[in-house]
Formats: structure tokens, C-alpha cells, sequence
């Protein structure tokens, strides 16, 4: 026997409900979920603070001080090592607070705050205490 244009036999079902369905409901609550998570994301981005840090500034003048200082090549050398760690790793902590970090002398325009002083003294106490460490 046949309803309309599909045998009653050949229409599928999965708990008494048609197989078409079903896909459509999986479907829409796929895309559902997926632009939740998208708009979730989006506000997370609008939110984030972008920052600049002038990282040839801070590296060159540290290298040239080493340089002036007379002090054993290598030693000059650990202590550069050590210096650009300790900026790495002042600059990741920045990203960590839901900034995002731009090397000044790539931006062009705009209006993203400074922070090479924060980094500066930052990299300065990590210094500090590299060097009590050491003792």
C-alpha cells in the first residue's frame, strides 16, 4: 500500500520518529550551539585591551650598557640570555591579562596604550631577583 508518493514500508523512523526529521533537529541544534559559541567569542575579542611594548628599545639599550660595561664576554653574554627571558616572560604575563600585546614599532596608528615602562620595571625586578638568586 502507498500514501502519496513513498511506500509505508520504505519511510524511516528511529523511535517513532521520521529519519528526515530527526536530521533537521540535529541539525538546528548544531548551528544553535555553534553561534552561541561563536557570539561568545566575538565578545570575548571586543573586550580584550590592546598594548604596545618598544621591544628594540628596551633590548638595545640593554645590550649597549652590556657592551660600555667591560665585563667578561660571557658573562655579558648569560646576563643578555637572561634579560631577554625575563622580557618574554614579562610579556606573556601581559597577554595573560586579557591583553593582547603588539611590538610598538609595528603599529602605525591608533590608540593602544604604552607599556614598555611596566615592562621595563618588570623586567628589572626579574632581574634583581636573578641576581639575589645567584648569590
Amino acid at each position: 500500500m502507498t500514501t502519496g508518493l513513498i511506500p509505508s514500508g520504505a519511510r524511516r523512523q528511529v523511535f517513532g520518529v521520521p529519519l528526515a526529521s530527526l536530521a533537521l533537529g540535529v541539525l538546528l541544534l548544531a548551528a544553535l550551539l555553534w553561534s552561541a559559541w561563536t557570539t561568545r567569542t566575538l565578545l570575548a575579542l571586543q573586550s580584550r585591551e590592546v598594548v604596545t611594548v618598544e621591544l628594540s628599545g628596551l633590548i638595545g639599550a640593554f645590550v649597549e650598557a652590556e657592551a660600555r660595561s667591560g665585563t667578561d664576554p660571557e658573562a655579558s653574554q648569560r646576563r643578555v640570555a637572561a634579560y631577554l627571558e625575563a622580557i618574554d616572560a614579562s610579556v606573556d604575563a601581559l597577554g595573560r591579562n586579557g591583553r593582547t600585546v603588539l611590538v610598538g614599532e609595528a603599529v602605525l596608528a591608533g590608540q593602544a596604550r604604552d607599556m614598555t615602562p611596566l615592562v621595563r620595571a618588570d623586567v628589572a625586578r626579574r632581574m634583581e631577583n636573578l641576581a639575589h638568586a645567584a648569590r
